[in-house]
């Protein structure tokens, strides 16, 4: 560690605005790995350290502070007399076997207890302070769990991934790599071209307008509003569930929807789950509601009344938002920089909600599937200029998605992360044989992964209230 703080030179770094689009989550996840040939020096604890100081001093801007601007930006300031140290942290849990984990398919009751240091919100611990890297190495039986948290902020899940493979791949060769990450947020302007492609009206909806809250929400402290997140109860009631797709069935839907839309748009793998998803939801939702207990004759008057008030001030929504997030890199050619900043783009599609809760099949799936994906499939350069036009205008836009989905608590966030290296980090014992987030992380997340390796199913996992999932689960 000594020899890292001595390397660390003063910087700062400047966040984008698109950065702070969902910079008060973290991304909380988990990597199980198992001692295969049974090594007593299996990742041992001083291998794993060296390693990972080695690559902290690739990722300098981890240890930095986390510095509003005044005017809606945000900095990560590195002062080496005030470097902001990862929490590190290494425990044994002799009573856990990891070929228990393994028969309960790395169900998180299985999990030792304490495994995930932080939640799903940016909060700051007990010195006041946001970490911008969490790490728990966690030993079992026969196995190991390593848990790393890093904000949003700072990182996508290509950037995390990115950091995870880098201090598996310094553990394996001492220390030496050809990699090389760009975190200057310039480089995002640099590759926007001049033309402008206007905004569907539902993605303006969800910056514009008056929001006190919201604007509010986003002038306070990093700090602050982490703290009064974390208080807001969006895990209340949340649970999560992981289904495994196999790929000869996924292949067999996919060839049955795509019969029914034109050539030149044939729908991929998560466009297709992602719909799936979207309306399982939406019929979970109407038989939720269905079945909602009978109550007493005044207290039904008093419903029906309030509810015919509610209808006139705010008629009932016709349509539900559906988003999912963008990654601006492949449209900005910023894989050729190895680019680690936030760049997940939150478009709002809104889908009628008579189609979603139609009875599903390829034709209908179809049908609605053109619609959610039609935001997603069309982020060219020019859109993704529009969307950071509108952002950079008004840096202090980034609570509004937030407020907007509390608005809307039947929406659906979905993220494709069927590109993320997941499964590419390797300390020198092979990959992990799982890795997820942890349970509770915000209701209506959808996330589309990889299966592990051989494997070529795909993996989605769902977090929603619990009551909603029961449904998905039992259909």
């Amino acid at each position: 560690m000594e020899e890292f703080v001595n390397s660390v030179e003063n910087q700062s770094f400047s966040l984008h605005p698109v950065d702070t689009q969902s910079a008060f989550l973290n991304i909380p996840n988990l990597m199980f790995f198992p001692n295969r040939t049974g090594s007593e020096d299996f990742m041992a604890s001083d291998v794993l350290k060296a390693g990972f100081y080695k690559a902290l001093s690739h990722f300098p801007i981890l240890v930095g502070h986390l510095q509003p601007d005044g005017v809606g930006g945000m900095n990560v300031v590195v002062d080496r007399n005030n470097l902001n140290m990862p929490e590190y942290l290494e425990s044994n849990s002799s009573t856990v076997s990891f070929e228990t984990m393994r028969k309960h398919n790395f169900h998180w009751s299985a999990w030792p207890e304490g495994v995930a240091t932080v939640g799903g919100i940016a909060t700051a611990n007990s010195a006041g302070v946001i970490k911008l890297l969490n790490v728990h190495v966690v030993r079992v039986n026969g196995g190991l769990i390593l848990f790393i948290n890093i904000p949003h902020y700072v990182v996508d899940g290509v950037g995390y991934f990115e950091f995870a493979a880098l201090w598996g791949e310094m553990c394996r060769t001492g220390g030496t790599t050809d990699r090389r990450y760009c975190f200057d947020r310039s480089v995002i302007a640099q590759n926007i071209p001049e033309e402008r492609t206007p905004l569907n009206e539902e993605t303006i909806a969800v910056y514009a307008g008056f929001n006190p809250v919201a604007d509010w929400l986003a002038w306070l402290s990093p700090e602050t509003r982490g703290w009064l997140l974390s208080k807001a109860q969006f895990t209340a009631g949340v649970s999560s569930s992981t289904f495994r797709v196999a790929r000869e069935k996924l292949d067999e839907l996919r060839a049955q929807v795509n019969e029914y839309v034109a050539a030149g748009e044939a729908l991929d793998d998560a466009c297709v789950l992602a719909t799936l998803v979207a309306m399982m939801a939406a019929h979970a939702h109407r038989d939720c509601a269905l079945e909602q207990p009978q109550r007493g004759i005044v207290a039904s008057a008093i419903g029906r009344v309030t509810g015919i008030v509610i209808s006139l001030v705010s008629p009932e929504p016709t349509h539900r938002p559906v988003m999912m997030l963008s990654d601006l890199r492949k449209g900005l050619r910023l894989e050729r920089y190895n680019y680690t900043g936030n760049v997940l783009l939150p478009f709002n599609t809104p889908c009628p909600i008579a189609m979603l809760e139609v009875p599903i099949n390829p034709e209908t799936l179809a049908q609605t599937a053109r619609i959610v994906t039609r935001t997603y499939t069309a982020t060219d350069p020019p859109t993704i200029g529009a969307f950071v036009d509108m952002v950079t205008r008004n840096p202090y836009c980034f609570t509004r998605p937030m407020m907007f989905m509390q608005s809307n608590p039947k929406a659906v966030v979905v993220t494709n992360e069927l590109d993320f290296d997941i499964y590419s980090v390797d300390f020198g014992y092979g990959q992990p044989e799982w890795a997820c987030a942890v349970p509770s992380f915000v209701a209506n997340f959808v996330a589309i992964m990889p299966s592990p390796p051989p494997g070529i199913d795909i993996v989605v996992n769902i977090i929603m209230k619990s009551t909603v999932l029961d449904k998905i689960v039992a259909n």
